[in-house]
């Protein structure tokens, strides 16, 4: 007997004690990424004791995982996004503090929440439910600048290769599914030159310093971001000298990308580059996306099939461009505070909660019709 969006509902409800919990667990253990050690074994943890079959260390990365649910029923693979690391807040005196002000308590609650939900009723499950635990959301972090964002490794790796639809859902101001986002690229530079204390001798480490910071005025600021900028050398005569830079390149399309990163490069000639992983545009799927939209509905939900675009880049279009895809938003009256102190306090609150839940059932709403 397949289930009904009655059956799926209340077996969410139930299990609303556990998504709380996940969610406390989550704000009560900050961790940067790639170091989310605590919160991975609590997840893995909840999953296997549910009955899921969990692999660690998926993609070479320690705090990653993949955990299946194998239903009793003939059906399809949906693969769903878990995240848990903190924001890295970059306090007033230039420490990094790791805090949740991006609203992966309540994913991490609502997640697990329908893995458990849908083991209570294996026996009439269709398909797999497939959970993906993705380390390193927040680009910042020092470990996602070294190493790369979990979805995207991920994605990379192949984990993702063999689901039938791929689901990611995030707190946001409206019920949809993204249909646009951002293309990203994070590129290395080092100008090497020597210091000198006489005013008629060039500096390469200088003028380039000069020139990045004209251009950071003259490019839109959506399109050019001066992440982490160190000028460093010795301080005698002839001694060395060099400036090191990341930068973040945003744009529509690669092409975008290309041409600022053209531009900068044009200005800089004495550096020497190193680009980095592209991130691109997330591709939504039509099929997935109205068996999204389906969901909502049954939750009781409103939808906007035609959102603004995404005013960021997310790894997450990485995973779309080969499963088919949605990244879905589930919206707040209120909005959020991403990326602040009151945000952090919102998502650790009631109506963090309440969010964890709404998203529960929209992806177990989703994954059961994807799945059938």
């Amino acid at each position: 007997m397949a289930l009904s969006d009655a059956d799926v509902l209340a077996a969410v409800d139930a299990q609303r004690d556990a998504i709380v919990e996940v969610v406390e667990f989550v704000h009560a253990h900050p961790e940067l990424a790639h170091e989310e050690q605590e919160c991975a074994a609590e997840l893995v943890r909840q999953l296997r004791e549910a009955g899921l079959e969990v692999e660690e260390g998926v993609a070479g990365l320690d705090t990653a995982f993949r955990a299946v649910l194998r239903g009793g029923r003939p059906g399809r693979r949906v693969g769903i996004v878990s995240q848990y690391d903190a924001v890295a807040a970059v306090r007033d005196d230039g420490s990094i503090e790791p805090v949740h002000s991006c609203g992966h308590g309540p994913i991490a609650g609502s997640v697990t929440g329908v893995a458990l939900a849908l083991a209570s009723m294996r026996s009439e499950l269709a398909g797999e439910l497939v959970v993906v635990g993705c380390p390193a959301d927040e680009i910042h972090a020092p470990g996602s600048v070294a190493r790369g964002g979990g979805k995207g490794l991920t994605a990379e790796a192949g984990v993702w290769d063999d689901c039938d639809a791929a689901l990611y859902a995030h707190p946001e101001f409206i019920d949809t599914v993204s249909q646009a986002s951002l293309w990203m690229r994070r590129d290395d530079f080092i100008v090497a030159g020597v210091r000198s204390l006489r005013d008629d001798v060039v500096q390469s480490p200088i003028d380039a310093l000069g020139a990045l910071l004209q251009l950071a005025y003259e490019v839109p600021r959506s399109k050019l971001m001066i992440e982490h900028l160190v000028l460093d050398g010795d301080v005698e005569e002839g001694t060395g000298l060099v400036l090191a830079g990341t930068l973040l390149f945003f744009a529509d399309d690669e092409a975008g990308i290309e041409r600022t990163a053209e531009r900068v490069r044009t200005a800089l000639p004495d550096a020497v580059w190193r680009a980095g992983r592209t991130v691109p545009g997330i591709r939504p799927d039509p099929a997935v996306t109205a068996a999204v939209a389906d969901a909502f509905a049954a939750a009781g939900r409103g939808f906007e099939p035609n959102p603004p675009t995404l005013p960021f880049a997310t790894d997450f279009g990485n995973i779309s461009r080969r499963v088919p895809a949605a990244l879905i938003g589930v919206g707040r009256p209120e909005g959020w505070a991403f990326h602040s102190d009151e945000g952090a306090e919102q998502f650790a609150s009631p109506a963090g909660v309440d969010a964890a839940m709404t998203m529960a059932a929209v992806l177990a709403l989703s994954a059961v019709r994807l799945a059938t």
